[in-house]
C-alpha cells in the first residue's frame, strides 16, 4: 500500500498540487486493488509509491508534455496511467497483449475519463506510421526488434523514447540524450539518431 501523505509530499515536489490529481491517483490504485483480485496485476508485496515516484521520474527529462505517446507493455498501468493522470495534454496510446490486462486498462481509464486507449496486440504487430512524438518503455527489454519497430512509429527526427533500465540499452537507431537516477531506478532519454528510412 502507500502513505497518503508520501504521495501528496511527492506531487507537490513535482508541482502536481491539484486535488484532483491525488483523487485520480488514489482511484486509480484503488481500482488495481479490484482487479488485482481477480487477475493478479501486482505481487502480494507491491511498493504502490515506489511505482509512482518512479514513473514520475518522467518530469525530470521532459516537463509539461503534449502530443502523442505509445506505451508498450503496458500492463497493470505503471508508468502509463500515472502520466495520463498528470499530463492530461498527452494522447495515449498504450499497448498491451493481455486481454484481461488490457479489460483493467479501459476501465481504468473510462473511470477516470483519462485522454487514452488501449490497443490488445504485442508491440511487433503495429502498423508503423511514424506519428508518435514520444515512446516509453519500462519492465521490458528494448530488443532489437523492438528498436527497429520503434524507429518506424516515432515521427522522424525528434521522436523521443524513454526507458527505465539499468544500464541504458545500447541502441543503434537513437542517440541517448540524458539519463536520471533516483533511489537506484534509472530512466533513459533517447532521440532518433535520423530520419527514417521508409519500410519496404
Amino acid at each position: 500500500m502507500y502513505n497518503q501523505n508520501q504521495l501528496e509530499y511527492l506531487l507537490k515536489n513535482e508541482n502536481l498540487i491539484e486535488t484532483e490529481t491525488v483523487e485520480k491517483i488514489k482511484a486509480y490504485i484503488a481500482n488495481l486493488e479490484k482487479w488485482n483480485n481477480a487477475i493478479n496485476l501486482t505481487s502480494k508485496n507491491f511498493d504502490y509509491f515506489t511505482h509512482i515516484r518512479d514513473s514520475l521520474m518522467f518530469f525530470e527529462l521532459f516537463k509539461s508534455p503534449k502530443g502523442k505517446l505509445l506505451d508498450i507493455g503496458s500492463g497493470n498501468g505503471f508508468p502509463v496511467i500515472i502520466l495520463a493522470i498528470v499530463c492530461p495534454k498527452l494522447e495515449i496510446t498504450m499497448v498491451e497483449s493481455s486481454t484481461k490486462k488490457c479489460a483493467f486498462l479501459r476501465d481504468t481509464i473510462s473511470k477516470l475519463s483519462l485522454n487514452a486507449n488501449v490497443l490488445n496486440k504485442n508491440i511487433m504487430d503495429i502498423q508503423p506510421k511514424n506519428n508518435f512524438d514520444f515512446a516509453t518503455i519500462r519492465g521490458l527489454k528494448c530488443s532489437y526488434e523492438m528498436e527497429i519497430k520503434l524507429n518506424f512509429i516515432l515521427a522522424d527526427n525528434y521522436g523521443k523514447l524513454f526507458v527505465w533500465a539499468y544500464p541504458p540499452p545500447s541502441l543503434k537507431r537513437f542517440t541517448l540524450l540524458h539519463s536520471v537516477c533516483k533511489n537506484n531506478k534509472y530512466l533513459h532519454l533517447y532521440i532518433k539518431a535520423q530520419a527514417a528510412p521508409q519500410p519496404i
